[in-house]
C-alpha cells in the first residue's frame, strides 16, 4: 500500500505553477491554483503521485486580466466538465465553450497579455506541443507565437469572458504535474506483439473511462495503419463511465453479439494491458449487452517486451559478432565470416541472429546461414540498411529519401512511399515488433525525426507506410544516428559543434529529454533499457552513461550493428 503523501509545488521564477498547500490521501494529490509559495516535501520517483488541481473560482471585483489568468489556471482542472473554469465565463458562453477540443502546451515565461480596447485581451503564447482530444501528445511544427483573443462582458457587475478560443491553454510545467502518461495497447496484424500507444489524460477519477474510450476509438492516426485492435468496430461503451469496484474495472459494452472465444481473450488482454497504469485497477470485467464475457487467459499471450542480446554487435575490421566484457568478439555461426569477407561499412543483425543486412562495396547484401551473400540493392550512395522482425531488409540512398525499398528472403521486393520530404536521409530503424520505423532526416539544414507505421499483409510483407508521419522533437545540430532504445523510446545523436554531440531520448507520444553526448560520438545503439544505451566514438571507443557524464572504453570498433529480437 502506498503511504499518504503531502506535496507542495511552487511556481518559481515565473516558470512553474503558482504555489500551494496540498491535501492528499492514499498517494493522490490536489493542487490549489493560487496562494503563497511554500517549501514542502517531495515524492520519490518510484512511488509517484496522482494529481488533481483544486481550482478556485473568480474573486469578487476582479479585473479582466485577473479573470483571464484565473480562467487559464482553473482550466487545468477537468473536474465536473471544467465546472470551475466555466464560472469565469458568461452564462451563455459557459455552455458554448468547447474545453475538450484540444490542449495547447506553452512556456509560461513567454506568455504575455495585451489589453486591446475596453473588452478585449490578446494573449501571446509560444507553443511547445499540443494534446489532441484523444490524449495524443503532438510536437509543434513551429514555435512561432500564437495570438489568442478573449472578450469580456459585465454580468451582474462582474467581468466574465464572453468569447475564448476552444480548448485549454496550459504551461508545460503544469502539464507535467496534472496530466499523466498512459500506454494504450494494440496489436501487430498477426497478434504476436503488444504495440504501445502513449496517451495523456488528466483527472485520476476518470482515467479508466478515458482509456477505455480511447481504446474503442482506435490507435493514433499515425500508428493506425500498422496495428489492429481486438475490439470489433461496432462495439461501444454502454455507460457514461467505467466504474471500479474493489479494484475491478467494469467495462460494459453494447453492439452485435459474436461467439469468438479468442476475440474475447484478446479484448480482455488488450484492456488489462491498457489499464495497467491506472492505480486503482487490478482486473477487468467485460460485459456485452448486459451479459458478462469470460474466457480462459490467453496462452501464450502476445509479447509485450521484446528483448535482444545485451551485448553490442560490432565490427572491428577483422571480426563481426558480439562484444564481450573484455575485448573478445564472439562470432555468429554462418553469419560472421561472410560478413567480414564483404569488408562492410555498416550492418544490421536480423531475428535470432540468423541473417544480416550488410552495406559494402557494390551495395546492400543479405547474408544468411547456409547461403552465399546475395546482392539485394546495387544503387549508389546507400545508407546502412535495416532488418525488421520478419527478416525483411530495408534500403535507401542517402540523397533520395523517398526511394525506400524492401527485400524479403525469397526474392520478392518493392519500393514503398514515405510520409516525409527531405534533402537527405541519414538512418532508418525498425521497432522490434515491426510495426513502426523511425527515420533521421536532414531537411534544409535542420534535423528532423519522423516515425511512421508499417502496413503489412498476413505474411508480414510490407504494403505501405502510414500517410501521416509522427514528427518527433527536432534536435539541433547535424544528424548522426538514431536507434530504438526499447519498445517505445528512440535515441537521436546529433553533432552540435566540432567534436561535440547531443543525445535526445524520446518516447513516441511524450516530451523529449536531451543531454550532452560523448565527445566525437558517431553512432548510438540500444539494448533492453535506457540504461543500456551506448555511443560509438570516432576513435572506436564505446561510451556508456556514467551519472551526468560518459565513460568511454577503447575498443577499436568501426561500427555498431543494430539487432532485432531473438
Amino acid at each position: 500500500m502506498r503511504r499518504p503523501v503531502v506535496v507542495r509545488l511552487a511556481r518559481i521564477a515565473a516558470a512553474a505553477l503558482a504555489g500551494a498547500l496540498v491535501a492528499t490521501a492514499a498517494g493522490c494529490a490536489s493542487i490549489p491554483t493560487g496562494g503563497p509559495v511554500n517549501q514542502g516535501l517531495t515524492e520519490s520517483e518510484d512511488q509517484g503521485v496522482d494529481v488533481d488541481v483544486l481550482a478556485r473560482g473568480p474573486r469578487e471585483g476582479a479585473d479582466q486580466q485577473q479573470i483571464l489568468e484565473g480562467f487559464i489556471d482553473a482550466a487545468a482542472s477537468p473536474t465536473g466538465n471544467y465546472e470551475i473554469a466555466r464560472q469565469f465565463l458568461t452564462s451563455t458562453f459557459a455552455d458554448e465553450w468547447q474545453a475538450d477540443e484540444a490542449t495547447t502546451i506553452d512556456v509560461l515565461a513567454d506568455r504575455s497579455f495585451t489589453q486591446l480596447g475596453d473588452d478585449l485581451i490578446r494573449t501571446r503564447v509560444v507553443p511547445q506541443a499540443s494534446l489532441a482530444d484523444d490524449g495524443q501528445y503532438l510536437e509543434t511544427g513551429s514555435t512561432e507565437p500564437l495570438q489568442l483573443e478573449y472578450r469580456f462582458e459585465l454580468e451582474d457587475d462582474e467581468w466574465r469572458i464572453s468569447s475564448a478560443p476552444p480548448g485549454v491553454l496550459i504551461d508545460e510545467t503544469t502539464f507535467g504535474l496534472v496530466y499523466r502518461e498512459y500506454t494504450l495497447a494494440f496489436y501487430d496484424p498477426q497478434f504476436r506483439y503488444v504495440v504501445p500507444d502513449v496517451r495523456w489524460f488528466a483527472g485520476r477519477a476518470s482515467a479508466q473511462t478515458s482509456i477505455v474510450r480511447a481504446v474503442l476509438e482506435g490507435a493514433a492516426e499515425w500508428l493506425a495503419p500498422g496495428v489492429v485492435s481486438a475490439f470489433p468496430e461496432d462495439l461501444q461503451l454502454d455507460q457514461a463511465t467505467v466504474p471500479v469496484t474493489d479494484g475491478v474495472a467494469e467495462v460494459s459494452l453494447s453492439g452485435p453479439a459474436f461467439d469468438s472465444l479468442r476475440t474475447v481473450q484478446l479484448m480482455q488482454y488488450q484492456l488489462e494491458e491498457s489499464l495497467s497504469g491506472v492505480r486503482n485497477v487490478r482486473d477487468v470485467q467485460l460485459s456485452l449487452n448486459g451479459v458478462p464475457l469470460s474466457a480462459p487467459d490467453l496462452s501464450p499471450p502476445p509479447l509485450r517486451t521484446l528483448r535482444v542480446d545485451p551485448r553490442p554487435v560490432v565490427y572491428d575490421g577483422e571480426a563481426f559478432g558480439y562484444l564481450s566484457s573484455g575485448d573478445a568478439i564472439a562470432g555468429i555461426d554462418g553469419v560472421s565470416d561472410p560478413v567480414v569477407a564483404l569488408v562492410p561499412s555498416g550492418a544490421a543483425l536480423g531475428p535470432d541472429a540468423t541473417a544480416a543486412a550488410v552495406l559494402a562495396e557494390g551495395g546492400v547484401y543479405r547474408v544468411a546461414e547456409g547461403s552465399e551473400p546475395e546482392l539485394l540493392d546495387p544503387r549508389e550512395g546507400l545508407i546502412t540498411p535495416a532488418l525488421d522482425v520478419d527478416g525483411i531488409t530495408w534500403s535507401v540512398p542517402r540523397t533520395a529519401p523517398d526511394e525506400l525499398a524492401w527485400f524479403d528472403g525469397t526474392g520478392e521486393s518493392g519500393q514503398i512511399g514515405v510520409p516525409w520530404n527531405a534533402d537527405e536521409i541519414v538512418s532508418i530503424q525498425f521497432s522490434r515488433d515491426g510495426t513502426r520505423l523511425v527515420a533521421l532526416l536532414e531537411d534544409g539544414g535542420r534535423t528532423r525525426v519522423v516515425a511512421a507505421s508499417v502496413q503489412r499483409d498476413d505474411r508480414g510483407i510490407p504494403q505501405a507506410l502510414g500517410s501521416v508521419g509522427l514528427e518527433l522533437s527536432p534536435s539541433g545540430g547535424e544528424p548522426l544516428d538514431v536507434a530504438w532504445l526499447d519498445s517505445r523510446t528512440i535515441g537521436t545523436l546529433t553533432a552540435t559543434a566540432p567534436g561535440k554531440t547531443r543525445l535526445t531520448t524520446q518516447e513516441l507520444g511524450a516530451p523529449a529529454a536531451s543531454r550532452d553526448g560523448p565527445d566525437e560520438g558517431i553512432e548510438v545503439d540500444g539494448a533492453n533499457s535506457l540504461r543500456d544505451l551506448r555511443v560509438l566514438t570516432e576513435g572506436g571507443g564505446i561510451a556508456t552513461g556514467a551519472g551526468v557524464g560518459w565513460q568511454e572504453q577503447p575498443r577499436g570498433v568501426r561500427f555498431l550493428a543494430t539487432q532485432q529480437t531473438g
